[in-house]
C-alpha cells in the first residue's frame, strides 16, 4: 500500500490593510518578503510557498524594494512562490460580477510577467462563495476549486464534492477542514514552535515564551498592537506528533485519505524558516507517511487521480451557509458609505465610461486607456475583502474612500472625453451660430424613454424666462419647470483665460422621448418667454395642461401607479396593471446592534423602534406633468448608544437610556411613464450601536425570494436551510443583493431596486415584509483571535456619525422576476440618461439621433463593453440570467468586420458568423456568461 502523502504548504493570508493601515502593513510585508527570499536562497529543500491566491503582495513589495526584483523573479519563475490567480483577495458580495473578472484578469496579467499563476480556483478568503464560480473558474481552465466560508456539512458531508453553477458547469471542489487554511499551523506548527498548546490557556504573551516586544506608549497610540522585534527561536518537537494527529483529525472527513492537505499559515503569518526541519521531524514521528513541501497543484492532481467525479456528492449554487459569523454575513452593512461609493464607481466605469469610450473609439477617437486603467487600479485596490467592507481602523477606511472617489472622478473624465468626441462629430448645423443644444446619452443597450432632469443655461442677453426644446424632427418636447436662477460661469479656454458666461439657468424636467440603445438624442433649445431685466413684477405667468402627477393632496399618480402617502409617512401603492395594492410601504425600523463588523447581534435588553406610529412632517416638494415629489421627514428619538457585554456575559447588554433625535428624510418621487416609485432617503446618523432598515410589507406568500447576484439571479429560501432538528440562524435571513430583491407568488411580484443597498431581509411575518438594511453602526473592534481583540474607542468612523443618502425604488409587476423584467428595470434605475449642453452650431458627420449598439432580447444582460486588454479589438460580455436558452440579435451602428467567441480572459476561441445587415446572432444557454471579441470596419451601416 502506498504511503499517505501529506502536503505541508506554508502560506500567508496577507491582508493589504486590515489590522493596520496600508503603510504599517507594508512595513511588515517588507520584513516578511526579505525573510522569505533569504529562506529560498539558503534552503533548496524549501520548495514552495503559497501567497494565498493573490499577487498584489509581490507588486507591493517591489514598489518599495525594486532592487529585489531580479531575486524575486528568479524564485517566481522556478515556481517556488505560488501567486495568483487573483490580483487582491476581494470580498464577493459587495462587488459587481464584472469587478471580480477584472480582478482575476489583472491578477493573471501581472502573474504572467513573473512566469505564471496558480492554476487552482483558490478561494479561502471570500465571505461566502458566489454561485457562478464553477462556470467562471472552468472558463479560465481551472479544474479544481479549494474553498472555505462556507458550505455546511449538511450539504457537503465530505470535504470533496462536485460544485455546480446555475448553468450546469461542475468543478471538483475541496472544502478546507477545521480551521481551514490554518489547520496544520494551529494544531502543529505553533505548538512545536513555542512548546505549548496554542488552542489553550497556555497561549498568552510573556517575554520568556515569545520574545522581546515593543509598543508605542503615547496616549494616541496606546490602543495599537505590541510587536515582537526579537522573537524566541527554536522548536520543542515533543509537541509535533500530537499536533499532527490533531491535524489529521481535523481533516478526517476527506474522501482522499492517502493525500492530505496540511496548510501552515494564517493572517500575516511567518514564512517559517524552519519548515524543512519540521518536515524531517514529522517523518521521524510518522515513518510510515510521506511529508512533502510541494506546489498546491501536486495535491490537486492527487485528488483527481484518487476520486471519481461521478460518485462525489453534488452541491448546487452559492456556498453561503450559516451561521452569519462563519461567512461574515452582516459585514455587507458595515461602513455603508464605502459600499455606496463603490457602487457609484462601478456604475460610472461599467455603465457609462467604458461603453461610450468604446463606441467613440470605434468611430475614431483615442481610447482613454490610461484614465480607465487608473480608475480600475484605484477600484481594485479598494476591493480586498477587509477594505471594501471597512472592517478596519479608520485610517484604512479613509484611504478606501479616497481611492473610490478617485475611481469615480477618473471614470467621469473618461466618459466626458467620449462625450466630447461624439458631440464634436454630431451635425449641429444651424443658421443661428449661437444656437444651444442638449444631447442626452442613454447608457442602456436597449431604447429608453425617461424623464431627465436637465440644468441648462441661456445667454443673459437672450432674457429667456422660459425655454422650449425641439427634437431632431422639430417636434416640441414636454418640459416641466423646476427652478431658475442667474449665474456667471467660466468657459475654459486652453489657449487663454476662461471666458465669463453670463446666463440664466433653467432647471427643468425633460421627457426625452425614446433614446436609441446605447446612443444619444439631440434637442435644440429655444427661448419661449422673455422677461424685462430689473423689473420686479410682473413676471410671465405659467400655463399648464392641469395634468400634474399630484392632483390630490398627498397622492401621486401616473399611467401605471398610484401612491397614497399616509399620515405616518408610509405609502400605499396601487399597481393599475395588476390591480394589486401594497400597504404601509417605506417604514423605518431601528434596533440595537452590539455585534462586530462581521455579524449583527442585538443586546439582550434591546429596544426596537419604528415609524409606524410617527407623526412626520409631510409636504409636496415639486409637482408637474412629468415629475412630482413628496417629502417625509421623521425625527426618531433613539438611544444614544448600546453597551456590549464582554465575552457576551460580563457587563451590561442593553441600549442606553440617554437619547438623541435622529432625522430621516425621504423624498418619494413618481415620474411620467415610470413603473416604479423612486425614493431617496437621507439619514443624519448621530447615534451609535444600532441597525437601521426600511420595510415594505408585500403580503405575497412565497417560499423563495430572488436577488440579483453575480451573472445570475440567486433564488433563496425565505427561511434559511434548517438543520436536522429544524433549527436555523435568524441572522442568515439577511442576505446579499446586487441591484434588486424580488418576491413573487407566480402571478404578482414586488421588487425592491437599489443602487445603494447590499443587504435585504425577507421576513415570515403576517405581512411577508421585505426589508433593506440601510446601515449598521458598530464599534471599531478588530478580531485577531478568539481571545485576542483590539478595540479602538477613539476611532468612531465605524459608528457612521455622518449623513448618508440611500436610493431605492419599489417596482410592482406581473409574474416572477423574469416575466416582470426586474433586472431590466433595475438597470433603468441605476443607469439613467446623462445630459450634456452644447452651445454653438457646427457641422459634423453623425446624425442628431443614433444608437451605437443594441441587444435585442430583453433578458440578455450587458456586463461589459470595452477595448480588449491587449488593444486588439473590443470585448462585449453578456449573460443570460434565465432558465431558458436565449437567441438574440446584437446590432451595431458600425459594420462588424469579425466576431469571435472568447474566454473571460479575452483569449479568442472560435469565429462567429454575421447575419443579415452585418448583425450578430448569438445563442446563450441558460445562466451562461458569453464573452465576444469584436473588430469593426470604418463603414457605417
Amino acid at each position: 500500500m502506498d504511503k499517505q502523502k501529506n502536503y505541508i504548504i506554508p502560506h500567508t493570508h496577507w491582508d493589504r490593510e486590515w489590522r493596520y493601515p496600508i503603510w504599517g502593513t507594508r512595513k511588515l510585508l517588507i520584513e516578511f518578503m526579505d525573510m522569505l527570499l533569504d529562506i529560498l536562497d539558503a534552503d533548496p529543500d524549501y520548495r514552495y510557498f503559497l501567497m494565498d491566491g493573490q499577487v498584489s503582495p509581490i507588486e507591493d513589495y517591489l514598489e518599495i524594494c525594486p532592487e529585489q526584483r531580479d531575486r524575486m523573479i528568479r524564485h517566481l519563475q522556478k515556481g517556488r512562490i505560488g501567486i495568483g490567480p487573483w490580483y487582491t483577495l476581494p470580498d464577493l458580495y459587495p462587488l459587481d460580477g464584472e469587478s471580480l473578472l477584472r480582478n482575476l484578469n489583472e491578477g493573471i496579467r501581472i502573474c504572467k510577467k513573473y512566469g505564471g499563476h496558480l492554476n487552482v480556483g483558490y478561494n479561502s478568503f471570500g465571505w461566502g462563495q458566489t454561485a457562478q464560480f464553477p462556470q467562471i473558474y472552468a472558463d479560465y481552465g481551472f479544474d479544481t476549486i479549494i474553498c472555505a466560508k462556507k458550505v455546511s456539512e449538511e450539504r457537503a458531508p465530505y470535504a470533496e464534492f462536485m460544485w455546480e453553477s446555475p448553468d450546469g458547469t461542475r468543478v471538483l471542489t475541496s472544502r478546507l477542514g477545521q480551521f481551514a487554511r490554518a489547520n496544520f499551523f494551529f494544531h502543529a506548527y505553533i505548538n512545536s514552535r513555542y512548546g505549548l498548546k496554542f488552542l489553550s490557556e497556555e497561549f498568552r504573551y510573556s517575554p520568556e515564551k515569545a520574545g522581546f516586544a515593543m509598543h508605542r506608549a503615547d496616549a494616541v497610540s496606546a490602543n495599537q498592537d505590541y510587536f515582537l522585534i526579537d522573537p524566541v527561536k527554536g522548536h520543542d518537537f515533543s509537541y509535533l506528533k500530537q499536533g499532527l494527529e490533531e491535524t489529521f483529525e481535523a481533516n478526517s472527513n476527506t474522501l482522499c485519505k492517502q493525500s492530505q492537505l496540511l496548510l501552515s499559515g494564517c493572517d500575516f503569518s511567518t514564512p517559517q524558516p524552519d519548515l524543512s526541519e519540521v518536515i524531517k521531524e514529522a517523518e521521524k514521528a510518522f515513518p510510515d507517511m510521506d511529508f512533502i513541501n510541494a506546489p498546491l497543484t501536486e495535491y490537486t492532481d492527487d485528488l483527481h487521480a484518487a476520486l471519481d467525479n461521478q460518485t462525489l456528492p453534488l452541491v448546487k449554487g452559492e456556498l453561503r451557509d450559516g451561521p452569519a459569523c462563519d461567512c461574515s454575513g452582516n459585514a455587507l452593512a458595515s461602513r455603508m458609505y464605502l459600499k455606496i461609493l463603490n457602487k457609484r464607481a462601478q456604475t460610472k466605469l461599467l455603465g457609462y465610461a467604458e461603453p461610450f469610450c468604446t463606441m467613440a473609439a470605434v468611430y475614431g477617437a483615442a481610447y482613454p486607456k490610461h484614465f480607465l486603467d487608473k480608475a480600475w487600479k484605484y477600484m481594485l485596490d479598494s476591493h480586498s475583502h477587509d477594505a471594501i467592507n471597512g472592517v478596519t481602523q479608520d485610517k484604512t477606511a479613509d484611504d478606501v474612500e479616497y481611492r473610490l472617489n478617485q475611481a469615480v472622478e477618473l471614470a467621469q473624465v473618461a466618459y466626458d472625453l467620449a462625450a466630447e468626441y461624439i458631440l464634436k462629430k454630431i451635425n449641429l448645423d444651424s443658421e443661428d451660430k449661437n444656437a444651444s443644444f442638449i444631447c442626452v446619452f442613454n447608457p442602456l443597450p436597449f431604447p429608453n424613454q425617461s424623464i431627465v432632469r436637465v440644468v441648462l443655461d441661456t445667454p443673459k442677453d437672450a432674457t429667456a424666462w422660459s425655454v422650449r426644446v425641439l427634437d431632431e424632427s422639430g417636434c416640441e418636447m414636454e418640459l416641466q419647470e423646476n427652478g431658475r436662477s442667474e449665474i456667471s460661469c467660466p468657459v475654459h479656454d486652453l489657449g487663454g483665460r476662461p471666458w465669463p458666461f453670463y446666463a440664466d439657468r433653467h432647471d427643468v424636467f425633460l421627457d426625452s422621448g425614446v433614446i436609441p440603445a446605447l446612443g444619444y438624442r439631440v434637442f435644440k433649445v429655444l427661448t419661449q418667454a422673455q422677461y424685462t431685466p430689473k423689473h420686479h413684477y410682473w413676471y410671465p405667468m405659467r400655463k399648464t395642461k392641469n395634468e400634474d402627477i399630484c392632483k390630490t393632496p398627498n397622492v401621486l399618480e401616473n399611467e401605471f401607479l398610484k401612491v397614497f402617502i399616509q399620515p405616518n409617512g408610509t405609502f400605499d401603492l396601487r399597481d393599475k396593471a395588476t390591480e394589486q395594492t401594497y400597504f404601509g410601504m417605506n417604514y423605518f425600523e431601528d434596533t440595537g446592534d452590539v455585534g462586530s463588523y462581521w455579524a449583527y447581534y442585538p443586546p439582550y435588553k434591546n429596544k426596537t423602534f419604528n415609524t409606524l406610529t410617527s407623526c412626520p412632517k409631510v409636504w409636496l416638494e415639486e409637482n408637474g406633468p412629468l415629475s412630482a415629489t413628496i417629502a417625509v421627514e421623521h425625527h426618531l428619538e433613539l438611544p444614544s448608544f448600546g453597551e456590549e457585554p464582554l465575552y457576551g456575559y460580563q457587563g451590561k447588554s442593553e441600549r442606553s437610556t440617554e437619547t438623541k433625535e435622529m432625522r430621516i428624510m425621504s423624498r418619494i418621487t413618481l415620474t411620467k411613464l415610470s413603473r416604479y416609485v423612486a425614493i431617496k432617503t437621507e439619514v443624519g446618523n448621530n447615534v451609535q450601536n444600532h441597525r437601521l432598515s426600511v420595510g415594505f410589507p408585500t403580503h405575497i406568500v412565497s417560499d423563495v425570494v430572488c436577488a440579483s447576484g453575480h451573472f445570475t439571479v440567486d433564488k433563496r429560501g425565505i427561511i434559511p436551510t434548517k438543520d436536522t432538528e429544524g433549527m436555523h440562524w435568524n441572522e442568515m435571513q439577511t442576505q446579499p443583493m446586487q441591484d434588486f430583491v424580488d418576491i413573487s407568488d407566480g402571478e404578482n411580484g414586488l421588487a425592491l431596486i437599489s443602487n445603494s443597498c447590499c443587504e435585504y431581509e425577507a421576513l415570515t411575518d403576517d405581512a411577508r415584509t421585505l426589508k433593506l438594511t440601510l446601515f449598521r453602526a458598530v464599534q471599531n473592534m478588530i478580531v485577531t483571535g478568539w481571545e485576542c481583540v483590539n478595540r479602538y474607542p477613539q476611532q468612531e468612523g465605524s459608528q457612521l456619525q455622518r449623513t448618508m443618502i440611500f436610493e431605492y425604488a419599489v417596482f410592482p409587476h406581473f409574474g416572477d422576476s423574469v416575466e416582470g423584467h426586474v433586472l431590466r428595470e433595475a438597470k433603468r434605475f441605476a443607469e439613467q440618461p446623462m445630459p450634456y449642453q452644447v452651445t454653438g452650431a457646427h457641422s459634423g458627420s453623425m446624425p442628431l439621433s443614433l444608437g451605437f449598439m443594441e441587444i435585442e432580447h430583453h433578458q440578455l444582460v450587458l456586463s461589459a463593453l470595452k477595448k480588449a486588454d491587449n488593444g486588439n479589438g473590443y470585448i462585449l460580455r453578456s449573460y443570460n440570467p434565465t432558465d431558458e436558452t436565449i437567441v438574440s440579435r446584437v446590432r451595431f451602428a458600425r459594420q462588424i468586420k469579425s466576431a469571435r467567441l472568447a474566454k473571460m480572459d479575452e483569449k479568442p476561441i472560435s469565429g462567429l458568423p454575421l447575419v443579415q445587415n452585418g448583425d450578430l446572432e448569438i445563442t446563450v444557454a441558460h445562466h451562461k456568461i458569453v464573452t465576444l471579441l469584436l473588430e469593426f470596419s470604418d463603414e457605417t451601416k
